[in-house]
């Protein structure tokens, strides 16, 4: 019993031995690292995990507003071990927002090891760091989506999805409260998996039957997946995954958090097996259309024709393995991030929208006249040519996204050393251009947090203060498409709604994860 009470001593002293020497090495390193910042002094393994709990609730967002409120336009921060440097300045982001191709800034993270686990690694174009598999990917997605056709297939499903929402909340009566933000989520996926997959997921439909169950509507099976509702719930999980990830070490979720860990990724698994099976499906359909049938319009049916007989964009533009045809791991890591990102980023942006205007009448009143001067008594659906008319809209739509963009921030890491305001940093130090901290920097906008669409008229804002899609190199794929989705949406809305909020002086209700989600948005609705 002595021998074991020793042996178990000698263990814990060799433990504490490591621990020790684990964290001298931490905060030596830490206390010579190059161009010490203010930020607040981390914890080893943790970093500012704990005061990012303690003092903002979780919320990465709130954590960067209070570092930005107390150190000004450049700070760090660590994530576990790893420091970031923090920019809330234009001036200090313009090397990370350069469009060159040999831009030091491609990468938006380093390789983190949870990435491996995901399935993740050099895939997609999110975070992949296999830069000409990233390059191939981001130039064929860009083509597809940029392509007229896909344009037309937004204003036939954006009009059409609005009149079955529409239904339903004449359904649900004027006078009963609807909450904005659950209904325009669940909108966005069914219109993204449309453009996306095309396939129907009855997200609407579901999400009525469960607000109205006296009124429950039938619905059809998906002919394709079953439990089409878990898969769409299944896909949407995927953003706190990865955010869950990112955020805590690889140590912390194989010990502490196994469990959670553990639910991350079979729910991967079980996404990833069934989009192979959506994609094999399609690929059964194409191979038994003719060569001389046209083909739906949906991304899906892009990336599998990708550099086979049926693609109708140029794409063969590399060497020989970034020519070949997309298998089944390259096209559902494409499909997933279209997904998860198109969904929340629109829903959000139109909550913010309904919300500034409901509080500013005047607006309101400018955006009624500009929708009545393009399409007067006519209820003809939206068109390409009265989109690009509408400026206002657009003024209005960029002001809401610089108040409360969507992201809060975009991440680069440098592949070689740099001089970035005024220090030199060596190679793989990781950046964050803080954008929410450049919407409402004094130095770039006059009355940074007056709600004022006329910023945006007439006027280009300076370089790198409006950073509503990021910029750079990996400046967001399709945010000519979202302008389109959000521009016809808002006219659609407002040329047969009238739209007020239960609760005026309500504020906004937000969640920070990787974007900014507006949790609840309770309105009511009058038919025009």
């Amino acid at each position: 019993m002595a021998l074991l009470t020793i042996e178990a001593l000698v263990f814990a002293k060799i433990i504490i031995s490591f621990l020790l020497i684990y964290i001298a090495q931490f905060y030596y390193k830490y206390f010579t690292r190059p161009n010490p910042l203010p930020g607040p002094i981390p914890l080893p393994l943790l970093g500012d995990l704990l005061r990012i709990l303690l003092q903002a609730n979780g919320d990465r967002a709130e954590w960067f507003r209070i570092l930005n409120k107390k150190y000004g336009g450049i700070f760090e921060t660590y994530v576990g071990n790893e420091r970031k440097i923090i920019f809330a300045k234009a001036e200090y982001v313009e090397k990370l927002m350069s469009a060159s191709t040999n831009s030091n800034y491609i990468m938006k993270s380093d390789d983190n090891p949870s990435f491996e686990e995901l399935g993740i690694k050099g895939k997609g174009i999110l975070l992949n760091n296999d830069i000409p598999t990233w390059r191939f990917n981001r130039k064929f997605l860009t083509q597809a989506i940029l392509a007229p056709s896909f344009s037309n297939e937004v204003l036939h499903w954006t009009p059409m999805l609005f009149n079955e929402l529409n239904e339903y909340w004449k359904e649900i009566g004027e006078n009963a409260p609807i909450d904005f933000a659950a209904w325009i989520h669940r909108f966005t996926t069914e219109i993204i998996f449309q453009m996306t997959v095309g396939l129907k997921v009855n997200s609407m439909i579901t999400y009525f039957n469960q607000v109205e169950p006296s009124k429950r509507k039938h619905i059809e099976q998906n002919p394709v997946i079953e439990d089409i509702a878990n898969f769409v719930d299944d896909v949407e999980k995927g953003l706190d995954h990865l955010v869950f990830a990112l955020i805590f070490p690889a140590i912390i979720r194989h010990t502490i958090l196994k469990k959670k860990n553990q639910d991350m990724l079979s729910h991967r698994r079980k996404v990833i097996e069934t989009m192979k099976k959506v994609i094999d499906h399609r690929r059964n359909e194409i191979e038994n259309t003719s060569v001389e049938e046209k083909l739906r319009h949906d991304m899906l049916t892009s990336l599998i024709t990708a550099n086979t007989e049926r693609d109708v964009n140029v794409s063969k533009y590399m060497d020989d393995d970034h020519s070949k045809p997309l298998n089944n791991d390259e096209i559902h890591q494409i499909l997933l991030e279209s997904i998860t990102g198109g969904i929340d980023t629109t829903a959000n942006l139109l909550c913010f929208v309904i919300y500034y205007l409901c509080h500013y009448p005047d607006v309101l009143a400018r955006l009624q006249k500009e929708l009545d001067s393009i399409f007067g008594l006519d209820q003809r659906m939206p068109t390409m040519e009265d989109l690009s008319k509408m400026h206002y809209t657009e003024a209005i739509i960029k002001e809401c996204s610089r108040l409360v963009n969507t992201a809060k921030a975009t991440q680069r890491v440098s592949s070689s050393s740099d001089t970035i305001s005024g220090y030199e940093w060596p190679a793989n130090t990781t950046f964050i251009a803080y954008i929410e901290g450049i919407h409402l920097n004094p130095d770039h906008w006059k009355d940074p947090y007056e709600f004022n669409p006329d910023r945006f008229i007439g006027t280009e804002p300076q370089k790198n203060t409006f950073l509503m899609f990021g910029g750079g190199v990996r400046i967001c794929p399709g945010r000519k498409l979202a302008l389109v989705e959000l521009r016809c949406l808002i006219a659609l809305i407002y040329r047969n709604l009238d739209i007020s909020l239960v609760d005026m002086n309500a504020p906004l209700k937000l969640k920070h994860t990787i974007v900014n989600t507006c949790t609840e948005l309770q309105i009511r609705v009058k038919q025009k």
